[in-house]
């Protein structure tokens, strides 16, 4: 893997990242780049044509508006870029009753919105609906050809993403 591009100021692993600045592969988890590409964080270098991975992301360094969160991890703090319709997404949910919230969370796209509602949200219900909907989203990730990406769960046994939730429910979960 070549590595990727900041595409806005990031900070990864306690390292800062200006617009345009290159990232080593090894600083994003694998299990991230799909979301940080989706919000326009990062975008992958470009080896063959350095030129074009730089004007990529010059003109996608403005493309969200939005802000980075602050969010508290049994890790430590993941500094989540998140644009205005993925936190009006999840303060939707959160205000819905338990029931309501749960079946809404089947059709967020957003992973941002997704980490915001778990990591807010205390409702078993709505929690157990984040992590399901999160794995059905890194699944679709993984099968749409994503050669860098194996599909494994972090090393640590946790979530790769830093969301703090945990369990296993490889097997779709019985709660």
């Amino acid at each position: 893997m070549n590595g990727y591009i900041a595409l806005k100021t990031i900070t990864l692993s306690g390292v800062e990242y200006a617009a345009g600045d290159s990232i080593p592969a090894d600083a994003v988890l694998p299990s991230r780049v799909p979301a940080l590409i989706r919000t326009k964080s990062i975008a992958r270098a470009n080896n063959e044509h350095p030129v074009e991975a730089q004007k990529t992301a010059q003109d996608g360094a403005n493309d969200v508006v939005g802000v980075n969160l602050p969010i508290q991890t049994e890790n430590g703090v993941l500094d989540l870029p998140a644009s205005e319709e993925d936190i009006v997404k999840a303060v939707e949910v959160m205000q819905m009753n338990a029931e309501d919230a749960a079946k809404a969370v089947g059709d967020i796209e957003s992973e941002t919105a997704l980490i915001i509602i778990d990591a807010c949200e205390s409702r078993k219900t709505v929690k157990t609906a984040v992590k399901a909907r999160a794995e059905e989203l890194n699944a679709v990730a993984d099968n749409e050809g994503d050669d860098d990406q194996d599909g494994q769960q972090d090393p640590d046994g946790g979530d790769a993403d830093g969301t703090g939730t945990e369990g296993d429910t490889e097997n779709g979960g019985d709660e």
